[in-house]
């Protein structure tokens, strides 16, 4: 049989994970196997199910999408077999709806999203779900128990599965080995709020072993305790906090200036800032609870950008000055500052150095 690339790890006896852009899993049963996600590289998906033949010939009975980002489920159809059954939470289908009614927007933010990194994907090759439910969904299949429970997180249409024979959680992207990504600046709102509710909920099953979307396998009830509750703090945080700067009417820079870390999240290896970060965060949640309106009146009905730079530029009078000041800012490491001042030019004329020197940063 030809040999694949693919790395499983293993947990106990019946259980597979692969590590990609986002993780699969493979449950064995006594009859059959369970997919949870199926990753976004196809050459992958099929490496993945050509090594799982290589371990049996159980069929491929059931698979769970845990939430609706094509990076969890594009890949589907490497897996399906006759009789497969999929399953996922009600709102899959309407985010399915929504990315092929908007499918050039979606792959344009992504690849600005990950530079590039992400294949570009027919929206309409995603396999929609067999079964769909509202709160919570349970199957058995040969000696195990499979329980999916919704949650909002990283999306509304999420869920994880607890399968408490082995007390293990596939968390989908409740956990991602990041800092939670609640402020994407391109996407929807995300819940900072319920997605801290979801992980104490997970935290309640005293689970052994949590499989995440994004990262590595986490084994031991202390260890996956002491991961989550890291989470869990900086997600409450972020919620309390916000939340106080709302009620006292501080404008957003002010909550950006004021909620800090504290040095143990600041640090904590489940909480690196290379997808989300705290500043994303708050500006997700101030945006999730006041609308588009910075409360600045002049922001109600704004005037084009490229006239009011006209405007400026008319003002000062000399274009080579801004340009100079610029390249000034530029050398004393002021990035921000230069992007600011750059934007008159660029708005107003399309300056090509104004343009290079905001590229630089």
């Amino acid at each position: 049989m030809e040999e694949t690339n693919v790395r499983f790890i293993k947990f106990k006896d019946d259980y597979r994970h692969v590590e990609g852009f986002s993780n699969v899993g493979i449950v064995y049963t006594t009859e059959g196997i369970v997919i949870i996600d199926t990753n976004i590289d196809p050459g992958l998906a099929e490496q993945i199910y050509k090594a799982i033949r290589q371990e049996t010939s159980l069929p491929i009975r059931y698979m769970i999408y845990t939430h609706g980002h094509y990076d969890h489920l594009i890949t589907a159809n490497a897996y399906l077999e006759k009789g497969t059954t999929i399953i996922a939470h009600e709102a899959v289908n309407d985010r399915f709806l929504k990315y092929q009614k908007l499918a050039d927007h979606t792959n344009r933010i992504n690849q600005i999203q990950f530079q590039g990194q992400l294949p570009i994907r027919d929206h309409n090759e995603a396999v929609p779900p067999d079964v769909t439910f509202h709160k919570t969904y349970s199957f058995t299949l040969g000696d195990k128990t499979f329980h999916l429970i919704h949650g909002k997180g990283e999306t509304d249409d999420h869920c994880y599965v607890w399968i408490p024979k082995d007390k293990v959680v596939y968390s989908g992207d409740f956990m991602i080995s990041s800092f939670p990504n609640i402020g994407n600046p391109l996407k929807v709102n995300r819940f900072e709020r319920e997605w801290f509710e979801t992980l104490e909920d997970i935290q309640k099953l005293q689970p052994n072993a949590l499989f995440p979307g994004h990262g590595s396998l986490i084994q031991g009830n202390r260890q996956i305790m002491a991961a989550t509750q890291d989470v869990v703090d900086a997600l409450k945080l972020v919620y309390d906090e916000t939340s106080r700067c709302l009620n006292e009417n501080r404008p957003l820079e002010d909550a950006l200036e004021q909620i800090t870390l504290p040095e143990h999240l600041a640090k904590s290896p489940y909480l690196p800032q290379n997808y989300g970060s705290l500043d994303f965060a708050i500006k997700g949640t101030y945006r999730r609870y006041t609308g588009w309106f910075s409360g600045n009146p002049t922001d109600l009905e704004p005037l084009k950008k490229l006239d009011v730079a006209k405007e400026y530029i008319a003002l000062i009078g000399d274009k080579e000055s801004i340009l100079d000041r610029c390249r000034a800012l530029f050398q004393a490491g002021e990035y921000q500052m230069v992007m600011h001042i750059a934007d008159v030019l660029i708005f107003a004329e399309n300056n090509a150095e104004a343009i290079q020197l905001k590229k630089m940063p």
